[in-house]
């Protein structure tokens, strides 16, 4: 009888450990079960990248409220749809300062996935951030060679790099057989030399000559004696690879001092430059990401974020490169099928996936395969003009 009594005792207790353990398993299980997607930015909302990406908060928040609006996304570890939440901070234009939130994002915040600021010398800081607590980067409007030649292993770029960025341009410049000498003025930045160093060689495959060089600081405010020096090789293309402020100091002194290529191609050339010129901006050859009636993707869902958001394209013309990584992000988390970082990043680097823009895969390096397409302003509107299937009119050479 004693014996029965004990085993019932002990098979009590191996009931009650039992449960208990299963209570503490599943109570751990519910506890860690996400119930958001973090997805961690700074963007440029001060500082002089303001007037590339400034309100692009608004884009990131409009996204979300498109797909929070059918239901999130699918994440089959968590058996449900999840909503997507961006938190994001202003990093001021400044490296130091943005690597400082990234750090934050990752401790504090706990972001699942992370994209990257404007610029490429921010970028160079803030990914590092990422490498150093393993945590998934993608990088977007940041295609310097440096970033991608360190090794690092959890960074990846929606666009292509930095010396591919015009190559469409250059391929329009050989086709069409009119131009034959360039000068470039250069500003001294990782992206507007990393540019230069490409179209260089591109120009020179297209059978251009290279008249004239001027590498000049980023805060050059007299461009004078530049201009003159231009003036004295006539070039048929004057080249300006730099960021809008600059850009359009230039413009402006070069329009006064009555500088006349065949054409200004300025890589920069999107609404801020263009309110800064006025009429002095028509003509000008840029560099856009997409433009209406490119067909790529889902161009009716950024259609949709576009005005949930309140941005003007023609004003803000990175907003399609944005867009990418934004649907990068949402392929890699569903393919996934989970927020484990480790499983996140290695889907990233298989991703192969339709945006807006064409085709994103990436390199080894984690470069990317999206570029720009050669537009001009004409009559005070943006136009594709290369290549004819994707045009949306036809060069003006010259431009005025």
């Amino acid at each position: 009888m004693k014996t029965l009594k004990q085993n019932s005792s002990l098979l009590c207790l191996i009931i009650i450990l039992t449960f208990g353990i299963i209570f503490v398993l599943a109570g751990s299980a519910w506890a860690e079960s996400p119930k958001e997607i973090r997805i961690g930015a700074t963007v440029s909302m001060s500082g002089k990248f303001s007037t590339e990406v400034g309100p692009f908060k608004q884009l990131m928040d409009a996204y979300a409220a498109e797909i929070n609006s059918q239901g999130g996304i699918y994440v089959k570890a968590a058996g449900s749809r999840l909503p997507i939440r961006f938190i994001v901070y202003d990093d001021k234009s400044d490296g130091p300062t943005a690597r400082k939130f990234y750090e934050r994002l990752i401790s504090v915040d706990k972001a699942d996935i992370l994209l990257g600021p404007y610029s490429s010398p921010v970028t160079f800081a803030a990914s590092i951030a990422a490498e150093e607590n393993t945590v998934p980067f993608i990088a977007i409007c940041a295609n310097s060679h440096k970033i991608y030649n360190r090794g690092f292993q959890w960074v990846v770029c929606v666009i292509d790099k930095a010396p591919r960025y015009t190559h469409r341009y250059w391929d329009m410049i050989k086709a069409q057989g009119q131009a034959k000498t360039v000068a470039f003025v250069v500003e001294d930045t990782l992206h507007p030399q990393g540019v230069y160093r490409g179209s260089k060689k591109l120009s020179e495959t297209a059978g251009l000559k290279e008249v004239l060089l001027k590498v000049l600081p980023a805060d050059t405010r007299d461009f004078t004696a530049a201009i003159v020096k231009i003036q004295e090789t006539s070039p048929d293309i004057v080249f300006v690879s730099a960021n809008v402020p600059f850009s359009i100091a230039f413009m402006r002194q070069a329009r006064e001092l009555n500088l006349n290529p065949k054409e200004f191609h300025v890589i920069h050339h999107g609404g801020v430059f263009k309110k800064g010129l006025g009429a002095g901006a028509e003509g000008v050859v840029g560099q856009s990401y997409w433009t209406q009636g490119m067909d790529y993707g889902h161009p009716e869902r950024f259609a949709a974020v576009m005005e949930r958001s309140g941005i003007s394209l023609d004003d803000f013309p990175w907003a399609p490169a944005y867009m990418m990584a934004f649907e990068v992000a949402t392929q890699a988390i569903e393919r996934a099928g989970s927020l484990d970082k480790k499983k996140l990043m290695e889907t990233l680097k298989k991703l192969k996936v339709m945006t807006i823009g064409g085709v994103v895969s990436f390199a080894e390096n984690g470069v990317g395969t999206i570029n720009t397409y050669p537009s001009q302003i004409i009559d005070g509107k943006y136009h594709i003009i290369w290549p004819p299937q994707v045009a949306t009119a036809r060069h003006r050479y010259p431009g005025l």
